[in-house]
């Protein structure tokens, strides 16, 4: 399997082997999402996710029943949450971590100097969402919410039976996968980088950005199959990410490891 060898920084951070770009192929993509599930069955961390996940299933139920107005940023709102995928999973690569080198705590990986890295990582994912609900508002409001035709209809009939609703689809569906590229491109394995090595966030953005160009179609592959799996994962309201997060988390890891052993 061919590589490209991307040298570590040097400095004070300690002596390790170079990081070599391997390029991998669909049946990894597979093996990864085994390897995910078997650590899922491991650390049982899907039992973690039940008390956060109902409480906010409750909140947004409670949100769309009582605030009809909040329905057309509902789906850009769950969509964009597939962009925070890579810090919403950053636990369960650290599980997995500590599974594979035998960590008794995982929580080390968050210490300094890797914690400069994993918060700037973490604020530039959260800047990216915050500004895909800004556009995906604009966008509404410069289609279906500014369109009186058929105001009296119900959201869902006007979005599939007005020329204003199938604008704010195509365009909101373009402007949203510029997003999932950009993303995909800057953190399909910078999250995992900070915590297995010490190395600023701007040197794990640029090989996340060189492991994409080496491995096009299996990153592009991979975004689909991690918004596919949050997208079903959230439509029994959010129930489905008990399993759908943890799986991803941790299949992350190994897509890491296999990209860069």
């Amino acid at each position: 399997m061919s590589s490209t060898t991307i040298p570590d920084p040097s400095g004070a951070m300690p002596a390790q082997a170079p990081l070599r770009i391997r390029k991998l192929t669909i049946q990894d993509m597979r093996e990864c999402l085994a390897a995910g599930y078997d650590d899922l069955k491991h650390c049982r961390t899907d039992a973690l996710l039940m008390a956060a996940i109902y409480p906010i299933a409750g909140v947004l139920l409670a949100g769309v029943f009582v605030v009809q107005g909040l329905l057309p940023f509902i789906f850009p709102l769950l969509a964009g949450f597939a962009l925070l995928g890579p810090l919403t999973t950053l636990w369960f690569a650290a599980l997995s971590r500590q599974r594979e080198q035998g960590y008794d705590n995982p929580a080390i990986v968050f210490r300094q100097p890797r914690l400069k890295a994993i918060q700037r990582l973490a604020l530039m994912a959260v800047f990216i969402f915050l500004t895909w609900n800004v556009s995906a508002a604009i966008i509404y409001f410069l289609t279906l919410g500014s369109s009186n035709q058929d105001a009296q209809a119900g959201f869902f009939t006007r979005v599939f039976t007005t020329p204003a609703g199938w604008e704010l689809i195509v365009v909101g569906c373009a402007v949203g996968a510029a997003f999932a590229v950009l993303t995909l491109a800057i953190s399909c394995i910078s999250f995992p980088l900070v915590i297995d090595r010490p190395v600023s966030a701007t040197r794990a953005v640029i090989v996340s950005i060189q492991a994409m160009a080496r491995n096009p179609l299996f990153v592009l592959t991979w975004g689909a199959v991690v918004v596919a799996g949050f997208l079903f994962g959230a439509l029994p309201m959010l129930l489905g990410l008990v399993v759908v997060l943890p799986v991803l988390g941790h299949g992350t890891w190994h897509v890491y490891r296999r990209m860069t052993r």
